[in-house]
């Protein structure tokens, strides 16, 4: 059962978190970047495709997205159909995400405590 995977944030961390979920798509599904500069996202983007990252063929979109609004976010994980969202933005991000997730029952996994 594919899974489809969002990604919120877009630096560093984001950039091996989006190899990783391609090299394993087949199992994850479709994936979606999203972070508040969409340049940053399709730069990711960019990157898993010239790479050739992919494991098959399949959906790699990047998304502009104000983490910290939860209605917005709600609508994207609904959007994209995301079973499983990755926060690797700022941790101040830590509570409206998991809330959006919370909300639309898809898996929470964060990499940014905040304490």
């Amino acid at each position: 059962m594919q899974r489809n995977v969002l990604i919120i944030g877009a630096g560093g961390v984001a950039h091996v978190v989006a190899h990783k979920c391609a090299q394993n798509n087949a199992a994850l599904g479709d994936i979606h970047i999203a972070s508040r500069t969409l340049g940053k996202c399709q730069a990711i983007v960019q990157s898993v495709h010239h790479k050739r990252s992919l494991q098959q063929p399949g959906v790699l979109q990047a998304h502009a997205l104000d983490a910290l609004d939860v209605p917005a976010t709600v609508a994207l994980i609904r959007r994209t159909g995301a079973r499983i969202v990755i926060q690797v933005g700022s941790s101040f991000l830590n509570m409206s995400v998991l809330s959006a997730c919370l909300e639309t029952g898809a898996a929470y996994i964060d990499t940014a405590i905040h304490e």
